[in-house]
């Protein structure tokens, strides 16, 4: 089981990569007794992501909490990594890899190197997510997500560390969904109704319904229609952790080489020197 040791830093800044869904909001709401001030990055990737900004709701209740001016929102564009990583030969790696890696991994790894270039730019030593075991596949749940994969996760937390930012998963092993879930009803936040422990929450027909509709988090329609079977059929995709490496690590490797050096260079940075002035960050492995 992937565990990282909680980092109590009080005095610096922390990322969260937001999407103001259970885990990542019980992220912040956990974060923010710990640190100075938490950085909220949701992340548009274009292609039907919609309802950005559904999350205000929640993010103004973290601000009552623990003060606006401790809890930053922000929407990063993540258009450009996207299709860096998605869009090449994308129905041969559909064909090849299944849905879900070709099309949520690239989102979900592009929304983890954003989080490496706004700690970058913005000198802040850390970031997390809500990644979580229980969305790991291999869990009797249908609804599960292969970048809560361990190895996919060491990955991002290696890469990470060679550009001198710290990934860790404070809530990986810490409690359950339910536990989350539940203290966070109980502080005044909302969830949408299909995270409720909702029968087939997925299910196309809920469509029809509501209380459907009452979101607090972003749409990402072609999400679901990547996982069309899941979501109509209650089929699993077979995803395992190996093909997700196989396919996400040499992606990562030309993002490594290629996309951050023209990055800063466009913007007139020189990353040599702005790595020289920040601190050597250790990558431990998943469960030591």
């Amino acid at each position: 089981m992937h565990k990282t040791e909680m980092k109590e830093t009080p005095g610096e800044d922390v990322i969260v990569q937001f999407s103001g869904g259970i885990d990542s909001l019980y992220t912040a709401l956990f974060l923010g007794e710990k640190y100075r001030r938490v950085h909220l990055l949701t992340f548009d990737k274009g292609y039907l992501h919609c309802g950005l900004n559904f999350s205000r709701p929640n993010v103004k209740r973290l601000q009552e909490i623990l003060g606006p001016e401790r809890v930053i929102f922000q929407i990063v564009d993540i258009r450009p990594l996207f299709r860096e990583l998605a869009l090449s030969q994308l129905r041969r790696n559909a064909r090849d890899y299944g849905n879900e890696i070709a099309w949520c991994i690239p989102c979900r790894a592009s929304m983890a190197l954003s989080c490496m270039l706004y700690a970058l730019e913005n000198g802040i030593p850390a970031f997390t997510d809500g990644a979580n075991w229980e969305q790991a596949p291999g869990r009797e749940t249908i609804l599960v997500t292969a970048d809560n994969y361990p190895g996919y996760l060491e990955l991002i937390r290696d890469f990470a560390a060679d550009f001198k930012v710290d990934y860790f998963s404070p809530v990986y092993a810490l409690n359950s969904r339910q536990e989350r879930r539940r203290l966070l009803l109980e502080k005044g936040f909302f969830i949408d109704w299909n995270s409720l422990d909702v029968n087939r929450p997925k299910s196309v027909f809920n469509l029809f319904k509501p209380r459907y509709y009452r979101r607090y988090q972003p749409v990402c329609l072609s999400g679901w229609l990547a996982h069309w079977k899941r979501n109509i059929f209650h089929v699993r995709e077979d995803t395992t952790q190996e093909r997700v490496l196989d396919f996400i690590a040499p992606r990562l490797e030309r993002i490594r080489r290629e996309f951050f050096p023209a990055y800063f260079q466009k913007r007139g940075l020189a990353l040599e020197e702005i790595l020289a002035r920040r601190p050597h960050v250790k990558s431990e492995k998943s469960g030591k």
